[in-house]
């Protein structure tokens, strides 16, 4: 039995059962006196900020989430508990899957995408992922179940993985480390059709490379290994991705590790055939050296022969100017000697002109005069005294005869 007086503080809440068993709550801030009362509490208070929600189970089987900021007191007659939970937060990139069950008995299935906080109703549930996780000690070793969350990254991501024990055509065994680069297409299509896509897509990787190992020799696997870096070497893992709902952006090849016996075998191999391609460099650069030689005593040859084949030709170029020179002066002297002999035979005609023309002016005058010509012109061309004939006798021997007249 609970008597005296109580005090109920400001923003509180009391519950009371008074002798008789009735029940009643008593808000605070007051002094209240009890007498005989059956039972006498203060309420738990239950307050949930921006960020949180309070999960409240009531006695009568239904649950209620309410997003804060609220309050809420736990009644002992109605309410069997009340938690704090915090929102989900997501970022812009996170999705969360949540399932509802309708009123039909089936469960219908959502994407809340970021970013947003997220505050679930009392009928959801969120899809909590259990995939292949990387191992701590080993980020190239995959363990199932070890990577567990219920936010769905939608980014581009990658995981390092080691494929062990591949075997090549001749029976030797290599591990082959790689780095698998992916983005997620379908959310619908990966909830349909796998339960851990890191395993699909680790498994497809690993059927490629002992696919690809299994068609060559220990020597071919090593000569073609750049080939891992190409997709097209990986038509399982793609076509498994699709399927999921996955795309594989690229596959890289970060080498290979071999048992150490066989390892050694392959670098005493490699050692020889360095040491044979040096020898062979070293006598292709000997043989280059020589080749050089020849051919700069070659070139120097062809120069030599070619400055006197110049030289010819210049001393050749000479002679055949000098000789033009010559010629050229002797055309120059003949033009000159024609020009002089053309000049004195214009010369004379001129002064005969000249002479012709007075004789002509002094026959004229003459005749003006009344000078008779012919008289004159006789008289100065008279007749000789004596013609002396002389006559061929022919043939015969008989002398000439000089007959005077």
């Amino acid at each position: 039995m609970v008597s005296g007086w109580r005090t109920i503080p400001q923003g509180g809440k009391a519950f009371v059962i008074n002798r008789m068993g009735v029940a009643r709550l008593v808000e605070g801030p007051q002094q209240i006196f009890l007498w005989r009362a059956k039972e006498f509490r203060i309420l738990d208070r239950f307050a949930a900020w921006q960020t949180e929600y309070l999960r409240i189970s009531y006695k009568n089987g239904l649950i209620e989430h309410r997003p804060g900021p609220c309050v809420e007191f736990l009644h002992p007659l109605e309410i069997v508990s009340i938690e704090v939970k915090p929102a989900v937060v997501l970022d812009a990139n996170e999705v969360l899957v949540v399932y509802r069950k309708v009123e039909s008995g089936k469960v219908e299935r959502r994407l809340q995408h970021g970013p947003t906080q997220f505050v679930p109703s009392a009928e959801d549930w969120v899809h909590e992922f259990s995939w292949h996780g990387t191992d701590p000690a080993n980020k190239t070793r995959l363990i199932p179940n070890t990577w567990k969350f219920t936010k769905l990254k939608v980014v581009p991501d990658q995981f390092y993985y080691n494929v062990d024990e591949v075997r090549t055509l001749d029976d030797a065994l290599v591990k082959v480390k790689l780095m698998l680069f992916y983005e997620i297409n379908s959310i619908d299509l990966m909830l349909q059709q796998t339960r851990d896509p890191i395993a699909d897509m680790a498994n497809g990787l690993t059927a490629d490379v002992v696919a690809f190992a299994s068609q060559l020799t220990y020597e071919e696997f090593l000569e073609k290994t750049g080939q891992l870096n190409v997709l097209d070497s990986y038509p399982q893992l793609l076509a498994r991705a699709k399927s999921i709902g996955y795309h594989i952006n690229k596959v890289v090849y970060r080498g290979y590790q071999a048992p150490q016996q066989l390892q050694q075998m392959h670098d005493d191999a490699n050692r020889t055939r360095t040491q044979l391609r040096l020898s062979v460099e070293q006598e292709e650069q000997q043989q280059d050296v020589t080749d050089m030689k020849l051919g700069a005593e070659l070139q120097s040859m062809k120069m030599e022969h070619e400055l006197k084949i110049q030289q010819v030709e210049h001393s050749r170029t000479l002679d055949l100017d000098e000789v033009n020179h010559e010629i050229a002066l002797e055309d120059r002297k003949r033009e000159e000697k024609m020009k002089q002999m053309v000049a004195e035979k214009n010369l004379q005609l001129q002064a005969k002109k000249e002479a012709g023309e007075q004789l002509v002016n002094y026959l004229s005058q003459l005749k003006r005069m009344g000078v008779d010509l012919n008289q004159y012109l006789a008289s100065q061309n008279p007749k000789p005294a004596k013609v002396t004939r002389i006559m061929s006798a022919g043939e015969s021997t008989i002398p000439v005869h000089i007959h005077s007249s």
